[in-house]
C-alpha cells in the first residue's frame, strides 16, 4: 500500500503547485481574476484564500472590516502599446489599490487617511501604469478595503474582478452606463409627454402623478451613473441622498397615479401610509450615518407591502367595473411586483442589487402612457357621442327658441305699435307756439316718454319723463306714467302740484323703478313759461335771435322715491324767438370710445343751428348723436324742441 500512496502524493501534489500559479492575463483582451485571491484582516491578521465575486461577510469577516485582498498575475514579455486596467466593478465601502506597492488609486477615504468617506456605487476602473508593470514577470495588485455598516456584505463581491485592455473594459462600463441612460431618458420622455397633456389639460390628475413617478425614477437611477461620479464630480454624499429620498419617494407617485386614474378617493388609510413613505423620504434628505439611511430603505421595503396591497385592492375594484385600463395596469403592477420582489430577494441575501425593478418600472410607465391614451380616446369617444347628442338638441331647443323669438318679437313689433300711439302725433294748435319732437328708442319700444295737453288755445301742459332701464318693463312703467300724468292734469296744471301727484300714485305701484321728469306749462297769452324738475336733467333755453343761452339750474327729487317730497316752480317771462330744449340723459350719454357727447355737443350744436327752423334743427341734432355713437345706443334718445313764435 505504501508505493500507491506515494505514488497518489506525487501525483496530487503538481496538480497543487499548478493551481497556485499566477495567472497570465491578455494585455489585448480581457482576462477573469477569479481565483488566486487572499485576503488578510487588518492589522494582525493572516492571509487567507478567499473568493471574490462573495461578500466578506458571508466568509468570516464581519463588519467593521479593514483588510487587504491580493492577486498576483503574469504579465507578457512583449512590448505592449495598449494601456492596461483593471475593473473591481463596485466595492463596499472605500478601497485603495497597489501595483507592485506602488499606490495607484482609490474611491472614498480611509479612516487613516483621513475622515471616512465611503462610496459603494462608483465602478472602480483602475489604470496600471506601464511604468510600474513588470515585463515577463509576476505582478502583484493588493486592494487595501474597509467597510462598516452591518447591513452591508463588504468587499468585492457584486461580480469577478478582469483586467486586460483599459478601453475594452472602459468601453464595457459606457456600454452599461449608456443602457441604464436611455432607459433614464425613456423616463425622462414619459415624463416630458406628461407635462405637454398637463398643459392641454387633457388628464391633468392623472398626467401629474405619471410626471411625478417618471421625475422620481429618473432622479432615483441618475446618481448610479458613472457619469454622474467622474464628470460632473458630485460628491457621494450628495449622490446618496438624492438615490435615497426620489427611491423613497417613487411607490407614493405610483399610487397616487394608480387612484387618479381609477378616480378612487384616497382615504385615511392610505393617507397614513403616505406620511410615513414621506416622512421617510425626509429623513433621507439629511446628513445622516449610512447605517440609519439602510434602517430607513428596511422600514420603506415593509411599506411596499402595503403600496402592492392598495394598488391590488383598486385595480380589483376598478376591474370589477369592467374598466380596461384595470387590466392594462393591473399587468404593469404585477410585473413590477415580480421584479421589485426579486431584487429584495437577492439585495438581502447578497447584496447583488441587480436593479431588475427598473424594467418593471419602464414596462409600467409605458403602460400607464397607453392607459392614459386609451382614456383620452374613450373619453373623446364619449365626447363625441356627447357633442352629437348635444347639436341634436340644441338644434331642437333653437327651432324652439326660433320660433319663441319669432313670436316675441311680433309681440315687441305690436308693443312699438302701441307705444308709438300713446305718443302725441300732431304738434299742438297753441297759438304763438311751435313743437318739434324727436324719440329713438334703444330697442323696439323704451322708457322715455314725452307727452302734452292742451289746456286752452293760449296754455299747453308739457311733460317729458324717463323711467330707468329699456324694453318692455320700462315701456309698461312709463304708460303708467302717461295716465297718471294725464289723470293728475284733470285737477291741476300747475307744473309743480301736476309732479307731485304723479309722485303720490307711483310710489305705490312702481317703486323699484328710477323716474325723472320735468313738467311745463306755457301761456302764449301772458308771456310765462313755469318749470318743474323731478330729477330730469335740466333743459337748455336760448333765443334765435339773442346770443343767449342758459341751461336752467333746477332740482327735485325723483317720482316713485319719497311720498312727501314738495316740488318747487321756475317761473320767466317769454318772448318771441325764445327756444327750449328738453331733452333725456340719452342724448347727452351717447359715447364714443369711452367718451360722452356731453352738453358741450349738444350746445355746440344749437349755437351753429339757431337761426334754423326747429325741424331742421332736430335733425341735425339726431344726426350728430347718430355719427358720434361709435356702436349702437346704450340708452333710448328723446328731446324736444319748443320755440316761441
Amino acid at each position: 500500500m505504501q508505493p500507491f500512496c506515494l505514488y497518489i502524493l506525487l501525483l496530487i501534489l503538481p496538480l497543487g503547485l499548478i493551481a497556485k500559479e499566477p495567472i497570465p492575463i491578455n494585455p489585448f483582451g480581457k482576462t477573469s481574476l477569479k481565483d488566486g485571491w487572499t485576503f488578510q484582516e487588518l492589522p494582525n491578521g493572516k492571509p487567507v484564500s478567499i473568493e471574490v465575486g462573495n461578500s466578506l461577510s458571508s466568509q468570516g469577516f464581519p463588519p467593521p472590516t479593514s483588510g487587504v485582498y491580493e492577486v498576483h498575475f503574469l504579465f507578457p514579455k512583449e512590448e505592449i502599446t495598449s494601456a492596461v486596467g483593471i475593473y473591481l466593478d463596485r466595492v463596499q465601502e472605500a478601497d485603495k489599490i497597489f501595483l507592485n506597492g506602488k499606490w495607484i488609486g482609490g474611491t472614498g477615504v480611509l479612516p487613516n487617511d483621513g475622515k471616512y468617506s465611503p462610496n459603494w456605487y462608483y465602478k472602480r476602473l483602475y489604470f496600471l501604469p506601464d511604468s510600474l508593470l513588470k515585463k515577463g514577470e509576476i505582478n502583484t495588485i493588493r486592494i487595501q478595503i474597509f467597510y462598516q455598516n452591518k447591513t452591508f456584505p463588504g468587499g468585492i463581491f457584486r461580480s469577478i474582478p478582469q483586467i486586460g485592455n483599459y478601453e475594452l473594459i472602459r468601453n464595457n462600463i459606457i456600454r452599461e452606463d449608456g443602457r441604464d441612460f436611455c432607459i433614464i431618458m425613456l423616463f425622462f420622455g414619459i415624463g416630458a409627454y406628461q407635462i405637454f397633456s398637463i398643459l392641454l389639460r387633457r388628464q391633468p390628475r392623472s398626467n401629474f402623478f405619471l410626471l411625478c413617478s417618471s421625475m422620481c425614477f429618473v432622479l432615483w437611477r441618475l446618481p448610479l451613473l458613472n457619469i454622474s461620479h467622474s464628470v460632473f464630480e458630485l460628491e457621494f454624499n450628495t449622490l446618496i441622498r438624492v438615490f435615497f429620498v426620489f427611491q423613497t419617494l417613487l411607490p407614493a407617485a405610483l399610487l397616487l397615479f394608480n387612484y387618479s386614474i381609477f378616480r378612487d378617493p384616497v382615504r385615511l388609510k392610505e393617507w397614513i401610509l403616505l406620511s410615513i413613505i414621506f416622512l421617510l423620504a425626509f429623513v433621507q434628505i439629511f446628513d445622516i450615518e449610512y447605517s440609519s439611511r439602510i434602517i430607513a430603505l428596511r422600514i420603506w421595503e415593509f411599506t411596499l407591502i402595503f403600496v402592492f396591497s392598495f394598488v391590488v385592492v383598486s385595480v380589483y375594484r376598478a376591474a370589477k367595473q369592467k374598466k380596461m385600463e384595470a387590466n392594462i395596469l393591473g399587468a404593469g403592477f404585477l410585473l413590477l411586483s415580480l421584479c421589485g420582489t426579486v431584487d429584495i430577494i437577492i439585495d438581502l441575501t447578497s447584496g447583488k442589487n441587480i436593479y431588475l425593478s427598473q424594467y418593471g418600472f419602464l414596462i409600467l410607465m409605458i403602460l400607464s402612457a397607453i392607459t392614459i391614451s386609451f382614456r383620452n380616446a374613450k373619453n373623446e369617444k364619449e365626447l363625441s357621442l356627447l357633442t352629437k347628442d348635444l347639436e341634436a338638441r340644441v338644434q331642437i331647443r333653437t327651432e324652439e327658441l326660433r320660433k319663441k323669438n319669432s313670436s316675441l318679437e311680433q309681440d315687441l313689433f305690436f308693443a312699438s305699435q302701441l307705444q308709438g300711439h300713446l305718443l302725441p302725433k300732431d304738434a299742438p294748435s297753441i297759438t304763438g307756439l311751435n313743437l318739434s319732437a324727436t324719440y329713438l328708442p334703444m330697442s323696439q319700444v323704451g322708457g322715455d316718454l314725452y307727452d302734452w295737453i292742451e289746456v286752452d288755445e293760449h296754455r299747453l301742459l308739457f311733460l317729458i319723463a324717463d323711467v330707468a332701464g329699456h324694453g318692455v318693463p320700462a315701456a309698461l312703467v312709463s304708460s303708467m306714467v302717461k295716465v297718471q300724468f294725464r289723470e293728475s292734469a284733470k285737477e291741476t296744471q300747475n307744473p309743480a302740484e301736476v309732479l307731485l301727484k304723479m309722485n303720490q300714485a307711483l310710489i305705490f305701484l312702481v317703486s323699484k323703478y328710477f323716474i325723472t321728469a320735468s313738467c311745463a306749462l306755457f301761456d302764449t297769452k301772458k308771456n310765462q313759461v313755469i318749470i318743474s324738475s323731478a330729477g330730469h336733467p335740466n333743459p337748455l333755453i336760448y333765443n334765435q335771435f339773442e346770443s343767449k343761452f342758459q341751461f336752467l339750474n333746477l332740482k327735485g327729487s325723483i317720482l316713485g322715491w319719497r311720498e312727501t317730497f314738495q316740488y318747487q316752480n321756475w317761473s320767466q317771462n317769454i318772448t318771441k324767438g325764445d327756444r327750449f330744449f328738453f331733452y333725456t340723459d340719452g342724448v347727452t350719454e351717447a359715447r364714443a370710445e369711452g367718451k360722452l357727447f356731453g352738453e358741450a355737443n349738444l350746445l355746440r350744436i344749437l349755437k351753429k343751428s339757431k337761426t334754423k327752423e326747429i325741424q331742421t334743427v332736430s335733425e341735425l341734432v339726431l344726426k350728430e348723436i347718430s355719427d358720434y355713437s361709435d356702436e349702437e345706443l346704450k340708452d333710448d334718445v328723446t328731446y324736444v324742441l319748443i320755440e316761441i313764435t
